[in-house]
């Protein structure tokens, strides 16, 4: 239980660091962090932590309940399902997955405003959501190298 709300205040930081920080586009630290949890913890606490932050995403966002939700959970469960079919997890790998799922990610909170809400992404330019990917891929360069060192037994 305290690894889980240790990530979930993580989490919360995540979101407040995005909100002061970042103006327009912003990376999505709170899908690596998903992504970390759900590598280091497996499947089935992947998908409710993703989950969880998904509804942390959409009541801060105060639109549409929903989209994040089912990303971020969706997220949680590949991700580790991914974990166990790669040999050596590396840096190179943890990049991959991460701009993987990143784009993923907007793909599937793209259609679900597009299903649930009147919003249309049919005519938008894609230069935001691409350079969101990167964001997110160079915030994965950086809490690679703070959360690969971390030990379970920090947690514990």
């Amino acid at each position: 239980m305290k690894p889980f709300l240790i990530y979930l205040f993580f989490a919360y930081l995540a979101l407040t660091f995005q909100a002061v920080f970042f103006k327009g586009i912003k990376p999505d630290i709170v899908l690596v962090l998903v992504c970390s949890y759900s590598l280091r913890y497996g499947q089935m606490k992947g998908v409710v932590y993703g989950g969880l932050t998904g509804l942390l995403l959409d009541t801060a966002s105060g639109f549409v309940l929903g989209p994040n939700i089912i990303s971020k959970s969706i997220t949680g469960f590949l991700v580790s399902a991914i974990r166990s079919r790669v040999f050596q997890w590396n840096i190179f790998a943890n990049t991959i997955v991460i701009a993987f799922f990143s784009v993923i990610d907007i793909l599937l909170v793209y259609i679900c405003l597009e299903i649930f809400s009147n919003v249309s992404f049919i005519n938008r330019s894609w230069g935001i959501p691409v350079m969101q990917v990167f964001y997110t891929i160079m915030a994965a360069l950086i809490l690679y190298a703070v959360v690969r060192p971390m030990r379970d037994d920090i947690f514990e």
